[in-house]
């Protein structure tokens, strides 16, 4: 009840524009409009990225966000907020602030349960994910029978949230998660910090002592465009 009476709190936000007509134009206008309210100027890539994560992302609404949505927001939708490259160098160290609990939600998310008991602790690798599990958890009945009668994801949508953050686990050199379960974070395949000086002192092993470190402010939500 607490929850669902704390996503029900609307933002102040308002509209920047309406656009329509053909699709190509429309997205082109629609990007002009994205980019003048969204787009930060940024100098320079930095060793370590830190970012705070909120309690809410596009898929667990009136729900909880479990330990593969945690990965989704961090990897795949704050790290990828970005034109040209990436805030943090390549081989550098993620630092994601989030309680990252094993809780799940069985009635939305029953797939990823057993995404994360059965596949993320065999490996975490996307390819091999892809190739050994994604088609029997696609086809698989029951799964197809709570998405299409309940209000279920798809048996397979676990796996596209892990593919989403391909390209920052390919990107950095480690991540570490802030204040997250130590047990969940390694079952992610990441590292656990109670304390910032603890994660800076983790991160020192990947990028040394004295790092350059650019901080992911949000909300509001920002496209950076690093130079």
């Amino acid at each position: 009840m607490a929850r669902n009476i704390f996503h029900s709190i609307r933002s102040p936000y308002g509209l920047t524009g309406v656009n329509a007509g053909e699709v190509d134009a429309v997205h082109e206008k629609t990007l002009e409009r994205v980019y003048k309210q969204q787009l930060v100027h940024v100098s320079g890539q930095s060793d370590i990225l830190t970012m705070g994560l909120p309690f809410i992302g596009p898929y667990n609404v009136n729900s909880i966000m479990n330990p593969i949505l945690v990965y989704c927001l961090g990897l795949g939708y704050f790290f990828n907020m970005y034109k040209n490259k990436p805030l943090v160098r390549k081989g550098g160290v993620l630092i994601m602030s989030h309680p990252t609990r094993n809780e799940f939600d069985p009635v939305f998310h029953p797939s990823y349960i057993d995404f994360y008991e059965n596949v993320l602790s065999e490996t975490t690798d996307p390819i091999e994910i892809e190739a050994k599990y994604e088609k029997s958890y696609a086809e698989d009945p029951w799964y197809i029978h709570l998405y299409r009668t309940g209000n279920a994801y798809h048996g397979v949508h676990p796996f596209y949230m892990w593919y989403w953050g391909a390209h920052a686990l390919d990107h950095l050199g480690a991540v570490i998660i802030l204040g997250g379960d130590p047990k969940v974070a390694k079952r992610l395949g990441f590292m656990a910090a109670s304390t910032l000086n603890d994660a800076l002192a983790m991160a020192s092993a990947y990028v040394g002592t004295s790092p350059s470190i650019t901080h992911l402010h949000s909300p509001p939500l920002l496209m950076a465009q690093v130079e």
